[in-house]
């Protein structure tokens, strides 16, 4: 299993916080902290386009996983600025999970920029019971995965599988009580126009597609566009 990984934030502010104090904080002090360590390569911040909550989501691409174990990041929580102790007892919820890269990696459209994700983003979340696993992943790789690259406008797509979940924060938090599915795909889009096109139409309905929705224990999808992004120079 590659030592790459995902780190994956939902974030909601809630009525104690205002969104204005949210995205200052997010973006002036808690990700450039992350973004000064090399083994951050990319994070994007995006916010929900479904109507659904939590409103936002962080993906932070990480070089290795091990980094997160290790100082500045493992002393992070310990050395808490006075802006981020007081956004942390006011926030609704911060879901935090971690994900290794799940192999093979396909892929991406031939114009894709990494440091220009998106800008439009489908999350999937899915659980299936332990002996059709290798079914889901074949289905992925043989068949889902190859028909959603021929629907226009889509730009990469990507798996991963669940690391660990939590420790959530925010005055939400102790509703957080359910493992997270243990499989996560992140499809991104150039416009959601794509979702109407007959190419994706048939790569969201095929036999093997439908066969592997109606066995699944979850099927969790989520729409989100592109706030802000930053990258390793």
């Amino acid at each position: 299993m590659s030592t790459s990984g995902l780190l994956f934030v939902f974030g909601e502010a809630g009525p104690l916080l205002p969104d204005a104090d949210f995205h200052y904080w997010y973006n002036n002090e808690h990700v450039p902290l992350r973004m000064a360590i090399p083994e951050f390569l990319h994070t994007t911040r995006w916010i929900a386009t479904d109507g659904k909550v939590p409103s936002y989501l962080a993906t932070y691409d990480l070089a290795s996983l091990g980094v997160l174990d290790i100082p500045p990041y493992s002393t992070f929580a310990s050395t808490r600025s006075a802006r981020e102790t007081d956004v942390i007892s006011r926030v609704q919820l911060l879901d935090r999970r971690t994900y290794h890269v799940l192999e093979p990696v396909f892929p991406p459209a031939p114009d894709y920029n990494p440091h220009a994700p998106g800008p439009c983003l489908i999350t999937m979340q899915i659980d299936v019971e332990p002996g059709l696993e290798d079914e889901l992943n074949r289905w992925y790789t043989e068949e889902h995965i190859p028909l959603l690259s021929k629907v226009p406008g889509w730009r990469q797509s990507r798996r991963f599988v669940l690391k660990e979940a939590g420790p959530a924060k925010g005055t939400d938090a102790a509703t957080v009580t359910k493992q997270p599915p243990k499989y996560l795909a992140l499809h991104e889009w150039a416009s959601e126009a794509s979702f109407d096109t007959a190419e994706f139409r048939r790569a969201t309905s095929t036999p093997w597609r439908m066969k592997m929705f109606h066995s699944a224990m979850t099927w969790s999808g989520r729409r989100f566009e592109v706030m802000k992004t930053w990258s390793q120079e």
